[in-house]
């Protein structure tokens, strides 16, 4: 599997691993990210107005 490596916001990452109950970073947001994933893929079927992520924008846009 390939890496990637991202530089995320320390209080996401620490409130993530706190709500998830996982030790490390990486883990929680890889946690977070299958999540996302899994919640996207139970939504495809509502149409995008229903997406959940829809109308969202990245901090960075």
């Amino acid at each position: 599997m390939a890496k990637v490596t991202v530089s995320i916001d320390a209080e996401l990452a620490v409130e993530v691993m706190v709500l998830a109950g996982v030790k490390s970073p990486q883990d929680a947001v890889e946690l977070a990210v299958r999540d996302f994933i899994a919640r996207g893929h139970r939504t495809e079927a509502h149409g995008p107005q229903d997406h959940p992520h829809g109308g969202w924008k990245l901090s960075s846009e």
